[in-house]
């Protein structure tokens, strides 16, 4: 398990009064670590952005694929798709308006 970077800032503080050149090097060390760690942190972070945005764009590119098979416009499918991630339609309001496609 990763150490959270800001242990490694409290103990910067905390050897840095203990003396004055030691502790400086000391604080100065772990301030160091702690600013690796944290970029370690960011990068993991990243990576699993990236890899979630690629799902993500893969996905997409399947449900494009299934709605041109369908007969049905991508674009307001893709649309569709990202009002429902963005929250602006609830699955209810989407059902809702198929089930008045399905009786005219």
């Amino acid at each position: 398990m990763p150490i959270p970077p800001i242990l490694f800032y409290l103990a910067a503080g905390a050897v840095g009064g203990v003396g004055v050149v030691g502790g400086f090097a000391g604080a100065r060390f772990l301030y160091q670590r702690g600013q690796q760690e944290a970029a370690v942190q960011l990068q993991a972070r990243d990576t699993a952005a990236v890899a979630q945005a690629l799902r993500d764009e893969i996905d997409l590119a399947a449900l494009r694929e299934e709605a041109r098979a369908a007969g049905v416009d991508p674009d307001q499918v893709e649309q569709g798709y990202y009002n429902l991630r963005d929250g602006l339609v609830t699955i209810d309001e989407a059902e809702a308006y198929l089930r008045t496609l399905d009786n005219p």
